[in-house]
């Protein structure tokens, strides 16, 4: 029987995988200290619409547009006959452009800074929420588990039926998004849902 149990050691090993492959870095420029827990978008002060949510979105795809020049590309740019001094002028100018463009769009959008630290909040929470759900690999690693467990002897089948049941009651728990909206109620992320592709993109989440 020890062919069977490789086999499962191996599959879980794959939906571990699955799951953090998945999960979003945060990497907003101005995101500020994050609420360890945040009660709700109303104890944030934040009146959630799809417009102020569209305008969110847009807000941090221009800020997150191109980056500052690295480190390596400075010591490129000091190379140059003028020392780069001219080229890492232009870099940074075109930053300060983004960002003046970016707070631009942010005072349209009628967002605070509170309000889009909250929403930076809420949007990663639902993305690593579907993170969690795993994908396709996890879900033939789950059913590839069901189907191998009756060939285990019963103290190892027991073992993989908790696991599946664990890995199951987590892959609910994303699509539901239950944890999240307990904290912050089920119109806020009724709203973010509504933009559900706008925002995984953002933090990264493939589905």
């Amino acid at each position: 029987m020890r062919g069977p149990w490789c086999v499962t050691v191996a599959l879980l090993a794959l939906a571990a995988g699955a799951c953090r492959r998945s999960t979003p870095q945060p990497s907003a420029p101005d995101a500020g200290p994050v609420a360890a827990a945040p009660r709700g978008l109303a104890d944030a002060g934040v009146e959630l619409t799809v417009a102020k949510l569209d305008g969110f979105l847009a807000y941090e795809r221009l800020l997150r547009g191109e980056s500052t020049p690295s480190a390596r590309e400075v010591r490129r740019l000091a190379q140059a006959a003028d020392g780069g001094q001219r080229a890492l002028e232009e870099a940074y100018a075109g930053l300060q452009r983004r960002t003046e463009r970016a707070q631009a769009v942010r005072a349209d959008a009628g967002l605070t800074a509170a309000e889009v630290q909250a929403l930076e909040t809420l949007t990663a929470e639902v993305a690593l929420a579907r993170a969690g759900a795993g994908g396709p690999e996890l879900e033939e690693a789950l059913r590839a588990l069901e189907a191998a467990k009756d060939q285990l002897p019963p103290e190892q089948r027991a073992g993989v039926e908790r696991t599946v049941a664990r890995l199951r009651e987590q892959q609910e728990r994303a699509r539901n998004l239950s944890e999240v909206r307990a904290r912050w109620g089920d119109a806020a992320v009724d709203v973010v849902l509504a933009r559900e592709k706008a925002v995984l993109e953002l933090w990264g989440v493939q589905r």
